[in-house]
Parts: structure tokens; sequence; C-alpha cells
């Protein structure tokens, strides 16, 4: 077993004197640090073993010095000054990357989980597609509803639907008397909730939120963990914890567009503050209207090439918008 192992299994004080090569005295100024080997953390205190320091600690380091003896100091005090300074910093800095890449390696090259992660955005994506071609047609047929619900909702208001209707003669009398109203006037109308608007996660749902999370599965399937940084491989491992989550809320979001365009629904956002002509368009909207003036994408799941399952560039989304509005045009003319 090499040094590095056998600094690993150190639990006691005891232990720590029995490694080979172990010097229980060090002076700073005759010897210089190597490297840093492993953290302890005993329940009884040792001494640093710095001559120009012996502070009892239970926190510390094994150190190699540049004779290539074994030692042990506190975990703070190797960076003074009169000892390691610096060295011992950027030495420690090396301890704990090496931690975290230990940490963090079996996680990304775990191949099978992360092929599962794999799938589970592709999922969500193919899921997703559709709503976010039905919430972009939706935006376009009902821009007034479409406003009014995304003003209400990044002011953080309320998405209920109310009426407003005249109270009785009796109501009025009883809120002026018990001093709730000033006078007929201020007591002669109250708002009643009709229902509240449900699914509005759906309005977030786009297609660069869904296309984003795909590059991002690529792009962790194709890394090499064992040669990057660690800054990259920091990154990644957020990757591969945060896409699963990411999925699933998008899978969410897309539960949320089923009660969003439910007919009762709509019925309900026609009620919404907006003119006659814009209540009468979502009173008449079925998913039908909207499936039918939704621009759809070239399915890659027919795709031959390379980048089948790779979704579509804004400029090729652009192309393809423009295409079927040209379509569009020419078949009315034909009527």
């Amino acid at each position: 077993m090499d040094i590095d192992q056998l600094c690993r299994t150190v639990r006691t004080p005891a232990d720590l004197r029995n490694l080979p090569g172990y010097v229980a005295k060090v002076n700073p100024a005759e010897v210089g640090l190597r490297r840093v080997i492993w953290p302890y953390g005993f329940a009884s205190e040792t001494h640093c073993a710095l001559t120009n320091c012996g502070t009892p600690h239970k926190a510390g380091v094994i150190i190699e010095l540049d004779d290539g003896t074994v030692s042990n100091i506190g975990h703070v005090c190797g960076a003074d000054a009169d000892k390691f300074s610096s060295k011992f910093t950027l030495e420690m800095l090396k301890l704990s990357e090496s931690r975290r890449r230990d940490a963090m390696l079996p996680v990304l090259l775990d191949r099978s989980a992360l092929e599962q992660t794999e799938r589970q955005v592709h999922g969500a994506y193919h899921e997703a597609e559709k709503w976010v071609r039905r919430v972009d047609a939706f935006t376009a047929i009902c821009p007034e509803a479409d406003r009014e619900l995304r003003r209400r909702i990044n002011g953080g208001a309320s998405l209920a639907v109310v009426d407003v209707i005249e109270r009785s003669e009796s109501e009025i009398s009883d809120l002026i008397a018990s001093g709730q109203a000033r006078n007929r006037a201020d007591a002669r109308y109250k708002e009643v909730e009709i229902g509240v608007v449900r699914g509005s996660a759906a309005l977030a749902l786009t297609e660069q939120r869904i296309s984003s999370l795909w590059r991002r599965a690529n792009a962790l399937l194709a890394a090499d963990p064992q040669i990057v940084t660690i800054a990259v491989l920091q990154k990644l491992f957020n990757e591969s914890v945060h896409l699963p989550e990411d999925a699933k809320r998008i899978l969410e979001a897309c539960e949320a567009a089923k009660a969003f365009f439910a007919p009762a629904n709509l019925a309900l956002m026609s009620l919404l503050p907006m003119s006659q002509k814009g209540m009468e368009v979502l009173r008449a909207l079925t998913m039908d209207k909207l499936d039918g003036s939704a621009v759809r994408p070239v399915s890659h799941h027919v795709a031959t090439n390379a980048d089948a399952d790779r979704p579509l560039t804004k400029k090729q989304r652009d192309l393809q918008r423009k295409t079927a509005a040209i379509q569009r045009a020419a078949q009315r003319s034909t009527r």
C-alpha cells in the first residue's frame, strides 16, 4: 500500500505516528513542503509538527516534505509567512480539487446513468414539441388573452377571473351599517370570482427552452470528464444533477398545458378583459384550430441525415414560417 492510501486510513494520532517516514518535528526554515497528502480529523488532540508552532489541534493535514519524509500540521497555520506560506495555500487548493474530482468522476463515468438522463431529456423534448407549437399558435391567435395572462404572471397577480355584479339594497344597507362602506355608491358593486385560469405554466414552454435542454444533454454525453479542468468538471457534474430535474419540469409544464387548453379553461379565459372580437375568437378556439395554424417544423423523426436528432436552428425555423405563410397566401388566392 502506497503512502497516499496509508494516509487515507489514518483515524487516530497513533495511526499518524506509525506512518512510514513520519517525523514529529519539522523546521520550515530547513525543509520545504512538497505536497499536502490528505486531511484528518481526530477525536483527541495532536500537536502541529512545525517547530515554530506546536499548537494542539484535532483537524489538520498530512504533508510530504522535500526530503521525502511525512508529517502533520494544522490546516490553518501552514499558510503563515514564517511557515510554508503561499506554497501551502496552493497545495491545499490542489487537494481540494483532487477530492472534488474523486467525488464527481464516478458519477460522470457512469455511462448507463448518463444515457438514462439523455433518454429522459429526449422524451421530454418530444412531448413538449407539440405544446410549444400550440402555445405559439395561441399567442398569435389570441394576443389579448396572452398579454393579459403574461402581465398577471409577471406581476405576481391572481389568475382569477371575476365578474362585477350589483349588490341588493339589503346588502348595501348592511355594509353601510357595519362601516365597511361610506355610502351607497361605494357599496353598489362587488366582484364575484367565476374561476381561476389553470395550467398557466404552459406559457413558459418555448422552443429555446426545450432545444437548450437537448443541447445540454448532448454536451454532457460528448464530454470526456477525465481530461477537463476542474471548473468544466464541476459544470458537467452540475448538469448531470440538473438535467433530470429540468426534464421533469418540462413534462410538468406539458401536463399544465393539457389543463390550459381544456375547453372549459379557454371559455373562462374569454371572460378576461379584452375586446369583443378577442372574446369571440377565444370562445371559438379549439385544439384542432391551434394545430392547424401552428407552424410545423420538419420532423427530425423522419430525417435520415446525421443531424436528424437536432432541433432546428433559428434560421431554419424562420424559413419554415415564411414558407408556410406563402403557402397559406397561395391557398387563399385560389379560393
